[in-house]
């Protein structure tokens, strides 16, 4: 991984998720919902990477940066590190499926999208719900999870060609491609 312009990247990311979320879509069962930049990113760069500790590295990283974005949403207090630990979890889960998988397809990277998203936010939501929230506050945060997973999911197939187009400046070795039959 080339560090630098991993962060520079992170930077550019974060900006982008605060403005995605400044414009959510409204939903009755689930509230509003955005989709997850950061965790989009997590899952095309361990799709990337040939060595799990660069793999976990950059989830960790954006994970952290998700967790101080999250903290305080709403008036609410929340615990750091959550969502890091979280985002470390689903890129290990990720590592570990990913060849089975042909990783260039698109709705391979919307499912492993969505995989991530739900472990990740299902994880989140529920250790926020043992250190700070309530039980009562952990059912609709699921279905905001869930919610916000399938957006992303959505979306997922986009961003990553677009980051496949420019992912040369941010890794330095990436895992061989399988070849497409």
């Amino acid at each position: 991984m080339r560090w630098i312009p991993f962060v520079i990247l992170i930077y550019v990311a974060v900006l982008i998720q605060v403005t995605v979320a400044a414009l959510p879509v409204q939903f009755a069962f689930t509230g509003n919902i955005a989709p997850n930049i950061l965790a989009i990113l997590a899952v095309f760069f361990t799709l990337s990477v040939r060595d799990s500790r660069d793999a976990m590295m950059a989830a960790w990283a954006l994970g952290f940066s998700l967790d101080l974005l999250l903290c305080g949403m709403g008036g609410v207090a929340t615990a750091v590190g959550p969502m890091s630990i979280s985002f470390v979890l689903g890129s290990a889960l990720i590592f570990r499926v990913r060849e089975a998988f042909f990783r260039d397809r698109a709705i391979a990277r919307g499912l492993l999208t969505l995989l991530f998203c739900m472990v990740v936010h299902t994880l989140w939501a529920s250790m926020q719900t043992l250190l700070v929230f309530t039980w009562s506050a952990w059912w609709p945060a699921i279905a905001r999870a869930i919610g916000i997973s399938i957006y992303s999911a959505v979306l997922a197939p986009v961003i990553c060609i677009l980051l496949q187009q420019v992912g040369v400046f941010f890794i330095a070795n990436p895992a061989r491609r399988q070849r497409r039959r």
